[in-house]
């Protein structure tokens, strides 16, 4: 999180909401309150008979180095203000934040 410490101007506000996370395989979703709710699906190329999702590697972000392409399925976030629905997506397959 400390990397994105510099991106954050103004604090709008912390509220307290129950945060739902679903896995099932090539989808996921995560609902948090009534301000965020949204649903991926990952990317499976035409032709692999794997089903192995196209994943991206040696890529610089906080919460890892690689992830998966993924489709957003639904995404909205309406939240201190701020209203967002997202169109594209990248998924993670090892997630994990501690303090």
């Amino acid at each position: 999180m400390a990397a994105l410490a510099p991106l954050i101007g103004e604090i709008l506000g912390v509220e307290r909401a129950p945060i739902e996370v679903r896995d099932d395989g090539l989808r996921h979703s995560v609902r948090i309150g009534d301000a965020v709710d949204f649903e991926i699906e990952d990317v499976v190329p035409f032709g692999v008979e794997t089903g192995e999702p196209v994943r991206i590697v040696g890529m610089f972000h906080p919460a890892g180095s690689e992830f998966r392409a993924a489709e957003a399925k639904r995404t909205n976030i309406s939240a201190f203000g701020i209203e967002y629905e997202g169109r594209s997506a990248l998924s993670a397959s090892q997630f994990s934040w501690a303090a």
